[in-house]
């Protein structure tokens, strides 16, 4: 691919996106020779810096530009590199990295969410999609809106993927009822999604007498809380291995916007362990799974709560299932997988610079 560096600016070292199309991806990237770099320009703005609130929240508004804009960052940037953006860094309305660092290089935005909904987001989108080389999108949705914002170079989709060697797949329970259990990862942002499910898996529960595992950085609100379910607050040391002690994952989504600009992954994740995904279609959920083959979907309360009978009842299918679920994340969702694209990319747009 050529000598110059490849140089990601992410959000913030604990921003999910960060860590997973960010710091994975150029590890990924140095084991394949080149030479790349994380920096993350702005991290008092993206909670890495050690300020009690209220001072880190509002840190952003009495700091001077030029010492947010880091330019210690910028001053030994090379015009051989090639410099990727990872989604707008929203808090700040100006370009002023982003036109800096792509001055006369290469440059590539990175996003995997529908950022383009709110605001000052959208408007940085519309501003950055139009000034870089290429677009990487988390699925075909987003990479068509990045289309609709004027990219003028390549709309590359690359999914959100998972280090397998990582997420090792671990023996699935052979067992049926109590001795199964049915899980859900994420944020609390994400608790209205379970939360439309909760009749069904609550009947699916006293049906099955399944157990509920709900992984996330806070414990659940009234409805999830009263299924009964253990919660387990999520910690990035041992995010994989509290994700192994689920049977079947979730990841309810209605059929809006926003949802269909998210990455799947969750699911992806559960896959990955060789453990069965129930999802809604929508989305890149439907890119992922094929129905009743490598996991299911449920589009009604009816479907949710039979999914989830059938499955728990059936150690047999929950076997068979997570073992093609994990095939299926090895071949289309794992960082080997998609290496190859992002060499490919960067590679296309440094000579088209050149």
């Amino acid at each position: 691919m050529g000598q110059g560096r490849v140089i990601f600016f992410l959000q913030g070292e604990r921003v999910p996106a960060a860590r997973v199309r960010g710091q994975a991806i150029v590890a990924a990237l140095r084991g394949a020779g080149v030479d790349c770099q994380a920096r993350v320009p702005y991290p008092s703005v993206y909670g890495d810096t050690r300020l009690p609130p209220p001072l880190g929240r509002w840190r952003p508004l009495f700091i001077p530009w030029s010492f947010l804009t880091r330019f210690g960052e910028l001053t030994d940037l090379r015009s051989d590199d090639v410099v990727v953006f990872q989604r707008p860094m929203t808090e700040l309305p100006t370009l002023t990295l982003e036109r800096r660092a792509a001055r006369g290089r290469p440059s590539v935005f990175d996003f995997d969410d529908a950022i383009f909904l709110s605001r000052p987001a959208a408007r940085k989108f519309r501003a950055l999609v139009p000034r870089v080389d290429a677009v990487i999108a988390g699925n075909a949705f987003l990479a068509e809106r990045a289309r609709q914002a004027g990219a003028r170079g390549e709309v590359a989709v690359i999914p959100t993927v998972v280090d397998m060697n990582r997420y090792r797949a671990a023996a699935p329970s052979g067992e049926r009822g109590r001795g199964v259990v049915i899980g859900w990862t994420g944020s609390a942002v994400g608790f209205p999604y379970l939360a439309r499910i909760a009749p069904a898996l609550g009947r699916a529960l006293r049906r099955t007498g399944a157990r509920l595992r709900i992984i996330a950085d806070r414990p659940p609100p009234g409805p999830l809380r009263e299924l009964g379910a253990e919660f387990v607050k999520w910690n990035p040391i041992t995010e994989i291995e509290d994700l192994a002690g689920i049977d079947v994952g979730l990841m309810p989504l209605p059929d809006g916007v926003r949802e269909r600009g998210k990455c799947a992954y969750k699911l992806i994740q559960y896959m990955a362990l060789g453990r069965v995904g129930v999802a809604s279609p929508v989305g890149a959920n439907r890119e992922v799974v094929t129905d009743q083959v490598d996991g299911f979907f449920a589009a009604t309360e009816q479907a949710w709560e039979d999914a989830l009978v059938r499955i728990v009842n059936e150690p047999e299918l929950r076997r068979e299932v997570g073992a093609r679920a994990r095939q299926r994340v090895l071949a289309a969702y794992s960082i080997e997988a998609v290496l190859p694209s992002y060499l490919r990319l960067f590679a296309d747009i440094r000579g088209g610079a050149a």
